[in-house]
């Protein structure tokens, strides 16, 4: 019997869907039939609904996840308007999934859903630390909010502390209109898909942050918590505090905000809260939930390129052979490559360390309890 988990990775640039699904079934060796699990990352630029049908069609008898992104990831680097998709074979790691949508509307019917996913592959419920070889990997709709009380309701529904879920959320190729997620060829766009995995292969999921705190720190007095808006900041406008803290003028900040995301501290962890547009009344918009009168962190950068590799070490030293990775790698990181011309170096550090690897562009990562931006999400289960 088999017991080494393989990965597969199939990348096609095609923008033509039908030509894109020849082309990706064609590089993968394995048989549909022998697949664990497919997970796939589609840019906006293909009929997700259809795409979705069509892999569910060609692996009937696999657990299949799926997202729309803002930007791949595979051994072919970073891409846009492209098609991942990776299978995983292994027997000793069972998987079951569930899709959901309106997160808030329907929480009693969502519950049961997630538990009877959980329950199949023996995940244990209410019990803190019985699942020490399982974990839950997320895809959450973007663009409505939809993140922490996702997050939240997950984490009521399996009752363990110690459970690791962990994902990101769904983009369209920044459109800003319509992000789709999918399980077994089902598609919501205001909900989640999971995919709850139960293995004895041993199994590692890291944040990555690129910022370290700076010292100067400000308190958000006002804050809108539904729209994600900061109202104000130390009683002020919000852009003229940030531009003041930064040492900036208010016509500079927006062009400051990627290299100077805020954090919010939880105990000695720093989460990166990134800054989606500066109002014409002052006003910030924020990417992660705000909360009135907690006290934020300005960030400096840190070298991405340093960052990574430390990363990608001290994944070697806890997993010596790699058999799956997954990465999520927020989209406004991504950018920020793009601005330095560095994804091809971050792209080069993976492949230095992973033998195979895909993953994609996210509106956001969520790990645990929290739902946060700017981050590498990095899932490595041995071989």
């Amino acid at each position: 019997m088999e017991v080494v988990m393989v990965q597969e990775v199939a990348f096609s640039s095609n923008q033509d869907m039908d030509l894109a699904l020849k082309d990706v079934f064609g590089q993968l060796k394995r048989s549909p039939d022998l697949c664990t699990a497919v997970i796939f990352f589609a840019s906006a630029c293909y009929n997700f609904p259809e795409l979705a049908k069509r892999i569910r069609e060609h692996f009937p008898k696999s657990q299949v996840l799926g997202t729309s992104t803002s930007g791949e990831i595979s051994s072919e680097g970073f891409s846009k308007n492209s098609l991942v998709v990776t299978t995983l074979t292994d027997n000793v790691t069972m998987v079951s999934g569930v899709i959901f949508d309106d997160t808030d509307k329907f929480p009693i019917v969502n519950k049961s859903k997630i538990a009877e996913a959980a329950k199949k592959v023996g995940i244990t419920l209410g019990q803190n630390g019985a699942n020490h070889d399982a974990f839950a990997l997320t895809f959450i709709n973007g663009l409505c909010n939809a993140e922490e009380s996702t997050m939240a309701l997950l984490n009521a529904v399996i009752g363990d502390k110690d459970f690791i879920i962990a994902g990101g959320s769904a983009g369209d190729d920044l459109e800003f209109k319509q992000t789709y997620v999918s399980y077994n060829g089902e598609v919501v766009s205001r909900g989640a898909a999971v995919l709850f995995f139960k293995t004895k292969k041993r199994f590692v999921i890291k944040r990555e942050n690129i910022f370290a705190p700076s010292g100067k720190r400000m308190r958000l007095s006002d804050v809108d918590i539904e729209s994600r808006t900061i109202k104000t900041i130390n009683g002020q406008s919000p852009r003229k505090m940030y531009a003041k803290t930064l040492g900036i003028t208010e016509a500079e900040a927006q062009n400051a905000a990627l290299q100077h995301p805020m954090g919010r501290a939880y105990g000695e962890d720093v989460f990166i809260s990134s800054i989606a547009n500066f109002n014409p009344d002052g006003s910030i918009g924020m990417y992660c939930r705000v909360l009135p009168n907690s006290e934020v962190e300005l960030m400096n950068p840190l070298d991405p390129i340093k960052i990574a590799d430390e990363t990608c070490a001290s994944f070697a030293k806890e997993i010596f052979r790699p058999g799956c990775v997954l990465l999520v790698n927020c989209i406004l990181r991504t950018i920020g490559f793009e601005q330095k011309h560095l994804t091809t170096q971050v792209a080069a550090v993976w492949k230095k360390y992973f033998p195979v690897f895909c993953g994609f562009s996210s509106y956001g990562e969520q790990m645990d309890r929290l739902n946060f931006n700017q981050t590498l999400l990095a899932i490595v289960i041995e071989a």
